[in-house]
């Protein structure tokens, strides 16, 4: 991660030199507020759980300052939760809001390599692998072995080498990315584990706390549903598609309540062919040379990140300074030359920074250097996500200028776009995130993207050549959607101020 120098945006984590963890347990535990404690009960759970497991919270308050520490209001509003080694050392803070329908956690240090309720894997045999800290609080009060990767930390190879030979079920929520990253989490446990389930719940029941608090006779019948588990692999071991249809019901409900709509780019007309936004997926923007592409991905960025949605924006042709020129031309209403030659006053520019600030507090721009490889922004996404508690919304500007290295750094040779397209494919469904990437299209009439790439791609969108101008600097623009793979084709009438490196839909 030193390569990379140019992260512009909020601040990745807060001051964390001298921080003493078990002081800040034991601070936050103190801090328990009435409200707090109002919260886990409607979550069933008990105060005496809360009292073992160091549970503690911080409200609404400037900050904590404690001898040899300092934590400025990271945790507000948040429970907090300790997570602790196999020695029974504090390792992490996992904090979750409490006043989110939806909450994102987020991790004060982001310790990848541990679960959640670690100490119950050694004496057990059997174990749950749940998706939250409140299945496992659940499960523990029902003397349930439980364990979780605390949020947003994908489970990994360390992970699974800790559940060797033990006999795991993944009970994960009902819900389309939980069944995938169930499936995944299965076939890392092949070989390790001594044996590998996937009960599934009842369904209009989210998750375990959701069954325990709603059902009645929850423990016997949630036994039940493991060993149905059992028997059915033991009967299939392949799994038929019957297994799903609850899950996919569960998803089809949150789309129909428009629970999961997609994140909006700030262009209606591309989110109504996107079927209402970007979901997780590979989004490809590709034209030739000046043909926009590059400004209308930072535009899109810009109004993405105005609705507090957390965005990356990678580049290897642009600065971080020279793509804030844009941003300013667009707030400014005046040319890109005017705010890059220090035309404009300083007091306007300075007015539109403040107001600019709003979406600055959600992206992160990346400069792209020569030894600047996938692993490293991979690296930087997960950061933020468990800085944040949210997987951001990706840009990478643009393909052909990604290097591709192997984990030892060595440049990897020949022409890359289809390992580089597959990678990003595979990211976008492990972050159940959008990562929209631009290709460069040569000026060979009649070139198409290779197979190898468009087959990695979910959505392709590809800018027209110019038919006409209207105005001194203002093209007429189409672009076409040649590929949606949930959706409808379509094409897409724009109007490119180059100066002001702004795109307004056009009615033609």
């Amino acid at each position: 991660m030193e390569r990379l120098k140019s992260i512009e945006g909020t601040n990745l984590a807060p001051s964390l030199s001298n921080v003493n963890l078990e002081e800040l347990v034991s601070y936050y535990e103190k801090s328990l507020s009435p409200n707090a404690i109002s919260f886990l009960k409607r979550k069933g759970i008990e105060l005496e759980t809360a009292e073992k497991y160091h549970i503690g919270f911080e409200g609404p308050q400037i900050g904590f300052n404690a001898s040899q520490s300092k934590l400025s209001g990271y945790f507000i509003n948040h429970l907090v939760f300790p997570i602790y080694n196999e020695a029974g050392h504090v390792v992490d803070l996992l904090g979750q809001p409490i006043q989110e329908v939806k909450p994102h956690n987020k991790m004060l240090l982001g310790k990848t390599d541990i679960f959640f309720n670690q100490a119950v894997i050694e004496e057990a045999d059997e174990v749950i692998l749940c998706r939250d800290v409140f299945d496992v609080l659940t499960l523990e009060q029902a003397e349930v072995a439980a364990i979780c990767v605390p949020e947003y930390n994908v489970f990994k190879e360390a992970h699974a080498h800790l559940l060797k030979g033990k006999r795991v079920f993944i009970c994960y929520p009902n819900d389309e990315s939980s069944r995938r990253e169930s499936k995944r989490i299965q076939g890392m446990l092949q070989g390790k584990a001594e044996e590998v389930y996937t009960p599934y719940l009842p369904e209009g029941i989210r998750n375990i706390n959701m069954f325990f608090n709603e059902i009645k006779e929850p423990k016997p019948k949630f036994m039940r549903l493991l060993r149905q588990a059992v028997e059915e692999t033991i009967k299939e071991p392949i799994a038929s598609d019957a297994k799903n249809l609850v899950v996919f019901m569960e998803e089809y409900c949150q789309r129909y309540k428009h629970e999961g709509s997609g994140i909006k780019t700030g262009f209606s007309e591309l989110d109504d062919l996107l079927l209402g936004g970007m979901r997780g997926g590979l989004y490809m923007i590709e034209g030739y040379v000046s043909s926009g592409k590059s400004m209308f991905m930072r535009q899109m960025a810009d109004q993405i990140a105005q609705h507090e949605v957390p965005v990356v924006y990678v580049t290897w042709d642009m600065t971080a300074f020279e793509l804030w020129a844009r941003s300013m031309a667009r707030f400014l209403d005046v040319s890109t030359e005017e705010v890059l030659t220090g035309q404009v006053e300083a007091e306007k520019v300075q007015q539109a920074n403040q107001e600019y600030k709003k979406i600055a507090n959600h992206l992160f721009t990346i400069e792209g250097k020569f030894d600047t490889s996938l692993y490293d922004i991979e690296d930087c996404v997960e950061q933020i996500t468990k800085s944040l508690g949210t997987a951001p919304v990706v840009f990478i500007d643009h393909i052909q200028r990604v290097p591709v290295r192997d984990k030892d750094g060595r440049l990897m040779p020949g022409e890359n776009e289809a390992l580089v397209a597959y990678m990003l494919h595979q990211w976008s469904r492990k972050w159940d995130i959008p990562i929209v990437v631009s290709s460069l299209k040569s000026n060979g009439e009649g070139d198409r993207m290779p197979a190898t790439v468009e087959a990695s791609v979910d959505v392709l969108l590809v800018f027209e050549r110019s038919k006409g101008e209207r105005e001194h600097k203002q093209e007429e623009i189409v672009i076409r959607m040649n590929k949606n793979r949930n959706g409808s084709l379509g094409k897409l009438p724009f109007l490119f101020n180059k100066e002001k490196a702004s795109f307004t839909p056009s009615k033609t």
